[in-house]
């Protein structure tokens, strides 16, 4: 019988922001446990909420082998590993007032928007073993500033957005770039229909397909992809892989639900181009004859699952003006698009700046853009940035149509 051993602890503290001020907080603090056993090609899980007894749970777990469950037993061979970060970004008797006095900054420096949503800082710790020896512990902090942004007696919910992330807080670089986007809103910018680059966030160029890369459908002929294993598809710029490099995906762990660990913490999907991965866990990996990517997740009283954290494309360029020169579109918030079943996709944008030369220049009116699966990340991608214009952000340009 095989045995492995999770524990996971999330610590969370979330501000309610309101017009600029802080109304509200909530604390919170999760711990779960989890064993799974394994025997004769069968597995039993138990699970509990608070601090776990590894031998109670033990003997829960080998009492679900009774029901039958088919999963695959592939222990990872002894590693031991630790990687931590347990330093508060901001010490939490503080959080408040730092956050409250960064809030009262953006409203001096833009006096016609009106900030709301969510800030949070968030602590998450989890330890792997298994009875083959390997023994993994991750833990980070993460920054997250999410505030909905309302041009003042516009009458609207919202009519921008700042969505920002990392491990480490820079109120100098977050509000200079707020201020730039505030001063490009009220100055009007249009573009004739056409083919422009298009920039936005990596993961949400690449969002309405990523289901595409899932072993389950690219076995059942479902993905836009199956079959193209090992073959060249895309543009030679284009390498993409989940993060779970504490580096560039703070407070991820390292390590996937099933102990295993990927060269550079990226499992990778596709390299220069070429297709040579896909999401899995060990279970469908072992059924559809593909190989072990290292993405799986699970609840903690469930069987392993498919999960996602996080996106990496490779950096191309070092900046946003060697990346697209000249015109382009940059999208803040576009909601509503879909992708057909063949790979075409459209959304309405409802709010762009036009860029020229990496620097915002002025406020779109509502566009549309279209694009095709293959050639987005085909002969229309430009390539991807990284850090710019802020520390932690990820930008990849792509030619598409755009349309008003």
């Amino acid at each position: 019988m095989e045995k492995e051993f999770i524990k996971n602890t999330e610590r969370s503290i979330t501000l309610n922001v309101t017009g600029g001020k802080i109304d509200s907080f909530r604390s919170l603090e999760k711990t779960t446990g989890t064993v799974r056993v394994y025997e004769n090609g069968c597995i039993g899980v138990a699970g509990c909420l608070g601090e776990p007894d590894e031998n109670e749970l033990t003997e829960k777990a080998k009492e679900a082998l009774a029901f039958g469950i088919p999963y695959p037993c592939h222990m990872e061979e002894p590693l031991e590993m630790e990687k931590r970060q347990e330093k508060e970004i901001i010490p939490v008797p503080e959080f408040i007032p730092t956050m409250q006095a960064f809030l009262d900054r953006l409203g001096e420096m833009c006096p016609k928007f009106a900030f709301s949503n969510k800030i949070s800082q968030t602590y998450n710790y989890t330890e792997y073993k298994n009875s083959a020896g390997r023994h993994l512990v991750s833990s980070g902090w993460t920054l997250s500033v999410e505030l909905v942004i309302q041009n003042r007696g516009s009458g609207n919910l919202f009519d921008t957005f700042l969505g920002w992330s990392g491990d480490h807080f820079d109120p100098d670089a977050l509000a200079g770039q707020v201020k730039k986007e505030y001063d490009a809103f009220y100055t009007p910018a249009d573009l004739e229909p056409g083919r422009y680059p298009v920039i936005a966030g990596s993961f949400d160029l690449i969002a309405r397909f990523f289901q595409h890369f899932v072993g389950d459908l690219y076995a059942a002929g479902a993905s836009l992809v199956s079959g193209k294993l090992g073959q060249k598809m895309f543009s030679d710029k284009l390498s993409v892989q989940c993060d779970m490099n504490p580096e560039t995906a703070p407070g991820t762990s390292f390590f996937d639900a099933e102990g295993c660990v990927a060269s550079d913490f990226r499992p990778t999907i596709i390299e220069k181009g070429v297709l040579t991965g896909l999401l899995t866990t060990k279970k469908t990996a072992e059924q559809y004859g593909l190989s072990t990517l290292g993405t799986a997740a699970g609840a903690y009283d469930g069987v392993p699952e498919l999960g996602f954290r996080s996106v990496y494309f490779e950096p191309t360029e070092k900046s946003l003006r060697e990346m697209v020169p000249g015109k382009a579109v940059y999208v803040v918030v576009a909601s509503g698009g879909d992708a057909t079943p063949d790979g075409h996709f459209a959304t309405p944008v409802q709010m762009a700046y036009l860029m020229e030369d990496g620097k915002l220049v002025g406020r779109l009116p509502d566009l549309s853009i279209r694009g095709d699966f293959f050639d987005m990340f085909g002969k229309d991608y430009i390539g991807t940035v990284h850090d710019d214009p802020l520390k932690g952000s990820m930008l990849s340009a792509v030619m598409m149509d755009v349309t008003k």
